[in-house]
C-alpha cells in the first residue's frame, strides 16, 4: 500500500472508530480497510490448475446426502470429507450425494501419516467409499510441524498416487502449529494446498489487525496472505467460530463470519459445515458480500454470544501448560460439544488427545496459561474433562 493510500485508510478507520464507540477498534479497522470480497466468481486454488467457488462444504457432520446435493445444486463445487469421519461412513454419504454429478465438484479427502503402503491402501479404500476413480485433493491430515510436512515417506506415497492417476493434488490439513505448517509448506514446495482453521477470532487485538491488513508481521492472517501470494491454495475451515446461536443481528452472524474470512486475499475458499437446507441457504448468501458495518455489528453481537466458550485456535497457548495439557486440543473438543452439538465428535476428539486429557487440570492450584482471547482456560478444561473423559 502506498503511503498516501495508507494514510487515507487510517483516516477512514479513525472516523469509523469515532462513529461506533460500542464496537472494538480491531473489528472496525478491519471493516474500514479490508479489501472488498469477491463477487462470487471462481477463484484459482493456488497453482493447482483448479478453480473453485469461494464457499464449499465441509461434510464432516453432514449425515443427509440430500443436503450435500442441494448445496451442489446451489453452486457449491468443493466437497471435503475424510476416511476418519463417522468411522468411514461420511465418505459413503458423500458418494451417495454425488452419484451422477461427480464431475460438478472438486472432491477432497484425507489420509494420516503412516508407512507408504498403508497410506496407499487407505487412499484406495477412500476411492472405493467415494465411488470415484480419482480424488482431486488428498490431504495429509492433522499436521502440526515442519517435520511432518517434510516426511519423506508420506510424500513418496502421495507422489506414487499422483503418478497412478488416483489423486490429482496433495495438500495438508492443520489445527495446531498452523503458522509453522503454512511456512513449511511454502518452504518445501511439495504440497499445493493447506486446510487451516481460520475465523474472525483467530487474530485478536488492534495491533494484530493493523499488521494483517498491511500483510506484515506475525499472526495467522498475515501468514495466510503470504501463502496465498506464494501460490498455495488456502482453504479455511472452522470459519463459523463454533456455530453458536445469535439473535438480534442485522445480518446473519455466520454470513458475516464467512465474509470476514473471505476478505483475506490469501484464502481461496471456505468450507463451513452444513447439516440442513437452511444452513446451506444461510451460508451461500454470504457469496459476494463485503463485511461492512452491518457485518461488523453482527460479529460484535456474535462475539458477545460466544463469550468465553470458543477457542480461536491461534496457537498462543502451545506448550504453555507446565503439566503438558494440550490446551488447544481440549478446548477444540469442548467446542465440538457445545458449539456443534456433537457429543460423539467431541468425545472422539478428546480421546485422540491421549491418556489424561485435561485430568491434570482437576488438581491444579491455579492455571498459568494465558489465552489471547481471555478464555478461562482452567475452568473450561475442567468442564471439558468432566463432560468428555
Amino acid at each position: 500500500m502506498r503511503r498516501r493510500g495508507f494514510l487515507r485508510a487510517m483516516g477512514s478507520a479513525a472516523a469509523a472508530m469515532a462513529a461506533a464507540p460500542l464496537l472494538k477498534g480491531a473489528a472496525v479497522l478491519e471493516a474500514a480497510v479490508a479489501p472488498p470480497a469477491e463477487t462470487g466468481g471462481k477463484r484459482p486454488l493456488g497453482t493447482t490448475g483448479i478453480a473453485v467457488s469461494p464457499i464449499g462444504i465441509g461434510a464432516m457432520t453432514t449425515r443427509d446426502p440430500d443436503v450435500i446435493r442441494y448445496a451442489v445444486d446451489k453452486g457449491v463445487d468443493y466437497v471435503d470429507t475424510a476416511d476418519c469421519y463417522m468411522g468411514g461412513e461420511n465418505e459413503r454419504i458423500v458418494a451417495r450425494a454425488l452419484k451422477g454429478i461427480r464431475g460438478k465438484v472438486v472432491l477432497a479427502s484425507k489420509v494420516h501419516i503412516a508407512a507408504a503402503d498403508r497410506m496407499i491402501r487407505s487412499v484406495e479404500n477412500s476411492l472405493r467409499s467415494l465411488d470415484t476413480d480419482v480424488i482431486d485433493v488428498m490431504q495429509l491430515h492433522g499436521i502440526s510441524s515442519e517435520a511432518q510436512v517434510a516426511d519423506d515417506g508420506a510424500r513418496e506415497a502421495l507422489r506414487r498416487l499422483i503418478d497412478q492417476g488416483k489423486i490429482r493434488v496433495a495438500g495438508v490439513t492443520t489445527h495446531s502449529g498452523q503458522d509453522a505448517v503454512l511456512r513449511a509448506v511454502m518452504r518445501h514446495g511439495f504440497y499445493k494446498t493447506v486446510l487451516v482453521a481460520y475465523s474472525f477470532r483467530s487474530d485478536m487485538g488492534l495491533n494484530a489487525t493493523i499488521k494483517r491488513t498491511l500483510g506484515s508481521g506475525p499472526g495467522l492472517s498475515g501468514v495466510i496472505r503470504a501463502a496465498g501470494a506464494a501460490g498455495i491454495g488456502v482453504i479455511a475451515m472452522k470459519t463459523q467460530a463454533g456455530g453458536y446461536t445469535v439473535s438480534g443481528s442485522p445480518l446473519s452472524p455466520h454470513q458475516a463470519a464467512l465474509a470476514w474470512v473471505l476478505s483475506n486475499p490469501g484464502v481461496t475458499l471456505a468450507i463451513p459445515g452444513m447439516v440442513s437446507f437452511a444452513q446451506v441457504d444461510d451460508n451461500l448468501a454470504a457469496r459476494g458480500k463485503q463485511l461492512g458495518w452491518s457485518g461488523t455489528k453482527a460479529l460484535a453481537l456474535y462475539s458477545r454470544a460466544i463469550g468465553d466458550r470458543h477457542c480461536g485456535l491461534c496457537g498462543g497457548c502451545a506448550g504453555a501448560c507446565p503439566r503438558g495439557v494440550d490446551v488447544q486440543g481440549v478446548l477444540r473438543s469442548l467446542t465440538y460439544r457445545e458449539g456443534y452439538g456433537r457429543d460423539d465428535l467431541a468425545r472422539q476428539s478428546y480421546r485422540e488427545l491421549g491418556p489424561g486429557g485435561a485430568h491434570a487440570c482437576l488438581s491444579c492450584d491455579g492455571c498459568v496459561v494465558s489465552c489471547p482471547l481471555g478464555l478461562a482456560v482452567g475452568r473450561l478444561a475442567r468442564r471439558a474433562h468432566g463432560a468428555l473423559a
